[in-house]
């Protein structure tokens, strides 16, 4: 290559700088406490203790920071309360699609049934395990996160008592 033809390369490169944004962290909520954002975080994060130990532990870690913090935390509260509720309600769909798979498994002509139901009993802890995940993240950053449908049943729960 001659000196031309690697200024003409040069000159055809953008700037790096140009090119890349900026990395900006995201910003933790200012209305609550580092506490309350870390403990409703926790409280969803216990789905991955239940994930490991077939629910109960994740359903009990959770229900122990609702008893510390139901007068302490609305906030906590909730998001603890609804981590309780959305691994009881997956337990209790798993529970109910291993059953299927066994009942459709006996009979010989409902064995396709019992396949399809047993990669979604598969699947569903793998799902509820990401989703709490997920809502972990978002309340260790201080977001009113909302289980899809168990949520809705707790907040309804929460304003009737």
């Amino acid at each position: 290559m001659t000196g031309e033809e690697k200024q003409a390369e040069e000159e055809n490169v953008p700037e790096v700088s140009e090119s890349i944004k900026q990395y900006t962290p995201r910003k933790r909520a200012e209305h609550l406490t580092e506490e309350e954002m870390n403990m409703a975080a926790l409280a969803h994060a216990s789905v991955l203790l239940g994930f490991i130990t077939g629910g109960l532990a994740g359903v009990a870690i959770a229900f122990i920071i609702w008893l510390i913090y139901k007068d302490k935390s609305r906030y906590v509260a909730f998001q603890a309360i609804q981590a309780v509720a959305f691994q009881l309600v997956l337990m209790g769909v798993t529970i109910a699609a291993v059953v299927a798979i066994v009942v459709s498994a006996l009979t010989i002509c409902l064995i396709p049934l019992a396949l399809v139901l047993l990669l979604g009993a598969i699947a569903l802890p793998f799902a509820e395990l990401l989703y709490g995940l997920y809502a972990a993240y978002e309340t260790y950053y201080g977001a009113d996160f909302t289980y899809w449908k168990v949520g809705e049943l707790v907040k309804q729960e929460m304003g009737n008592s």
